[in-house]
């Protein structure tokens, strides 16, 4: 099975390093699961300590703006957006067929104290999670 590629992307690779974090814990057989900021590529440290509490290292993670031909040889692309905060990311018409869309709050832009902050990093963290669930669940019926 040749294999299937899977991007995430939020405005600056936060979102979707955990993304891929929660990702690499699936087993999906010829798949692989990359992560990429949009305007951006940086880590907050609220990103790594948040899935460092559930034991997933993203520390490894390279940040990386992701390119047109990233866009172009990806199976599916998920957009990890804060629709009233975020700059939107504009994906070309060409590649839409194989966009879903995640509508996550952005814990950066959001909160301005280090304690909300850290709180919405870790809910954030959850919701991804569950949202990983389901695209499992929609990756592994398609293979078959």
């Amino acid at each position: 099975m040749a294999d299937r590629y899977i991007y995430f992307i939020s405005a600056n690779h936060e979102r979707s390093s955990i993304a891929e974090g929660w990702a690499s814990r699936l087993y999906i057989p010829g798949t692989v699961f990359k992560s990429a900021g949009w305007t951006d590529a940086r880590k907050n440290p609220f990103t790594l300590q948040a899935m460092q509490e559930i034991s997933i290292d993203i520390a490894s993670i390279t940040p990386y703006r992701i390119s047109e031909s990233d866009l172009r040889n990806a199976d599916v692309i998920v957009l990890i957006q804060d629709p009233e905060i975020d700059e939107e990311i504009s994906i070309h018409p060409s590649f839409s067929d194989k966009v879903i869309n995640w509508n996550i709050v952005n814990p950066a832009k959001r909160a301005t104290d280090p304690f909300t902050k850290w709180a919405m990093f870790q809910e954030i963290c959850d919701e991804i999670a569950l949202k990983i669930r389901e695209l499992e669940k929609d990756l592994s019926a398609s293979a078959v």
